[in-house]
């Protein structure tokens, strides 16, 4: 029941984080919910992975679990408090994400760099084992239906950057279980490439 209850407020605060960035890119509110949910209502999925990291003796011999992006819209992360582990890339370097208490880490995965046309970057982040302690931590994904078709925000391409040229789709217009078929076979690669694969489904 416990579980149920955080779910269920976690599942708020994904509406919210979504809400904000439809402001903060000048959307409609709701937009970002809207398109996950495919012209359905309460069709997005959002589920929740809980994960368990124990001691590693050589933490020399293990190159992190591997790094990738997350293929969906918002990843709300309940990490360890005490044992470190996350890792995501910043200006080309690998940059710890501190253990803080009672804090929820959010971040953005591939479709909210599509529907933001690149505003928002999905993180390339991995997992380094430890030598001491157990580390646990509780991901919630809140993606869009396999059936919802994601594309740039028309609203973003209308305006003009800078008060200078509109801007022009950098991604291209797909279904989102098209993309999960590509990205189950190419997790683990560069993330641009999937853009490409999946637009020529």
């Amino acid at each position: 029941e416990t579980l149920k209850e955080y779910r269920g407020e976690l599942k708020k605060l994904g509406h919210r984080v979504m809400e904000i960035m439809d402001e903060n890119l000048g959307l409609p509110k709701g937009y970002i919910k809207n398109a996950f949910d495919g012209g359905v209502d309460n069709a997005a999925f959002f589920g929740t992975k809980v994960s368990h990291y124990p001691p590693c003796p050589h933490p020399e011999k293990v190159n992190a679990l591997r790094a990738h992006t997350d293929a969906g819209g918002v990843v709300l992360l309940f990490q360890d408090d005490e044992v470190k582990g996350l890792q995501m890339l910043k200006d080309g370097v690998w940059t710890d994400v501190q253990p803080l208490k009672n804090a929820i880490v959010i971040n953005t995965g591939d479709q909210i760099e599509v529907l933001s046309n690149g505003r928002y970057k999905s993180i390339l982040h991995r997992v380094v084992p430890q030598t001491d302690g157990q580390r646990r931590s509780i991901a919630s994904f809140y993606n869009p239906s396999l059936k919802a078709t994601i594309q740039p925000a028309p609203q973003l391409l209308d305006a003009k950057v800078e008060n200078k040229v509109k801007d022009v789709a950098k991604y291209p217009k797909f279904v989102f279980g098209d993309y999960m078929s590509v990205y189950l076979e190419q997790k683990f690669q560069p993330k641009e490439p999937r853009f490409q694969a999946v637009a020529a489904i």
